[in-house]
């Protein structure tokens, strides 16, 4: 069963993605959709969590967003198991000439973890490309693994987060912390 929101971007409420003890809270803000990943309780009373990043990237350049742009998230729900434990958001978006799509599910190889499966359609070269959140005063990036290679071009990048923090994965590069 797929769900999709198509109400004003002014009056979407926020959904969530709850993975055994983590939950993901997206939220509607101004033009596109971010969103706060934390242990239950910390990300839906407005408390901590990892949250993302949006807007212009490392080179303030807003056709290279600090993370993908989604204006429009779907939830669809997996028969195998009971919702909303088991469901998947997919979300498409655009900045510049590329356009992002996502894939955001509970991570198949660890418990109460956020895999977020995201690529995006090149038609002219990056940069920057890939993820930012925030943990209280520090930023992370996840860098898509962008090579030289002919446009257009689609570049794929996942990460996921959970208790263990923020991990790369298919070929993601986590950068260090930065104030």
């Amino acid at each position: 069963m797929e769900s999709h929101d198509t109400r004003s971007p002014t009056s979407r409420p926020p959904w969530q993605l709850r993975v055994g003890r983590t939950v993901a809270v997206f939220t509607w803000h101004v033009d596109r959709w971010t969103h706060r990943i934390a242990s239950r309780g910390d990300a839906t009373d407005g408390g901590g969590g990892w949250e993302s990043v949006e807007g212009p990237g490392p080179a303030a350049d807003p056709r290279w967003p600090a993370s993908p742009v989604l204006v429009e998230l779907s939830r669809i729900a997996v028969p195998r198991a009971a919702p909303p434990e088991d469901s998947v958001v997919v979300g498409t978006g655009l900045a510049g000439r590329s356009h992002f799509s996502a894939r955001i599910a509970p991570d198949p190889n660890a418990a109460d973890t956020i895999r977020f499966e995201i690529a995006c359609r090149l038609h002219e070269a990056p940069v920057w490309l890939g993820s930012t959140y925030r943990l209280g005063g520090r930023l992370f990036r996840v860098a898509a693994p962008v090579a030289a290679a002919p446009l257009p071009r689609t570049v794929v990048w996942a990460y996921s987060i959970g208790p263990q923090g923020i991990v790369g994965v298919s070929g993601a590069d986590l950068a260090m912390p930065s104030e």
